[in-house]
């Protein structure tokens, strides 16, 4: 499973904690790459405009597991739907390598106050409420799996790192957090084996009854005469 889709679900769950009127923006990890790459060209060295937060992924994943597992390899057997003529042949199973995924969740705003309190609203709703639920469409499944956010112990206010889009003062913190139960996923398919029925018949070979009998019959006749 491509790890995109924790991203995704990382951020419609910030999107929902956002009023609509609000002027807080929210930009993707893809975003957030080019952030300080491509925007100062694009708007022509022209400062960003505030309040957004900014989530981007630790470019390193941590394997949890590098060993031959069961769910490595012959895991979770998967049903549900209408099924086909292709279906009856193959079956799906779910495999799965645990990982384990680091996200920075930078805040920045014009005025100090107004930064302490998204880094306070958030903090609270992060710990509060740390489930995610991600979907994977893979091979024409569509299964729910669920995730848990864990802020790590430290938040630090980065407003020293010193940004040439930005004119003038602004605040910026820095909330760090891991996914735990994220996996890597893979739903090959399987080819299924099935036994045919199988008919049995039996033939009778008349020509060779008979001859067992006239053998019969000729034991008991030198069983019988004495010389």
């Amino acid at each position: 499973m491509a790890v995109r889709y924790y991203d995704d679900a990382i951020i419609q769950k910030l999107k929902r904690w956002i009023p609509e009127n609000s002027s807080l923006r929210v930009l993707h990890p893809d975003e957030s790459k080019r952030l300080f790459e491509l925007v100062a060209t694009d708007n022509n060295d022209k400062p960003l405009q505030l309040p957004f937060i900014a989530l981007s992924r630790d470019n390193n994943i941590e394997l949890l597991s590098t060993v031959k597992q069961l769910k490595s390899f012959n895991g979770a057997k998967l049903s549900g739907g209408a099924m086909t003529v292709d279906d009856l042949n193959t079956s799906k199973v779910l495999n799965a390598i645990p990982i384990k995924l680091n996200y920075q969740l930078d805040i920045y705003a014009k005025k100090a106050e107004d930064c302490d309190e998204y880094v306070r609203n958030f903090l609270f709703k992060l710990i509060n409420n740390p489930v995610i639920m991600i979907d994977i469409p893979y091979n024409g499944t569509n299964i729910q799996h669920i995730a848990n956010i864990r802020i790590l112990n430290t938040i630090s206010d980065t407003s020293a790192i010193s940004e040439r889009l930005f004119s003038g003062q602004f605040s910026r913190w820095t909330i760090q957090f891991e996914i735990q139960d994220a996996f890597l996923f893979s739903i090959p398919y399987k080819r299924n084996w099935k036994i045919t029925d199988i008919g049995l018949s039996t033939t009778t070979d008349l020509s060779l009854d008979a001859k067992h009998d006239e053998q019969e019959d000729n034991t008991d006749c030198c069983s019988i005469i004495q010389p």
